[in-house]
């Protein structure tokens, strides 16, 4: 993702916050940010290759699943 596209979506979702929408917006854009930087992380690792099928949707469940525990614990 570009540094431009992170800067409109986050500018996006504060302007959504302002008129009220729910704060699971921003759950949502750190999860599939995260999920897309370990993904191209664990390319770079393996120069350009997946470690296994279907890396990048494991990887947003993975990390779906932990933001949801963590927040769930948290309350």
């Amino acid at each position: 993702m570009c540094p431009a596209c992170v800067i409109t979506i986050g500018g996006g979702l504060l302007l959504a916050k302002n008129l009220g929408v729910n704060n699971l917006l921003i759950i949502g854009l750190f999860t599939i940010l995260a999920s897309l930087l370990t993904d191209i992380l664990l390319r770079k690792i393996n120069h350009g290759k997946v470690f296994f099928p279907y890396q990048r949707v494991v990887m947003t469940v993975v990390i779906m699943l932990i933001i949801s525990l963590t927040l769930n614990f948290i309350k």
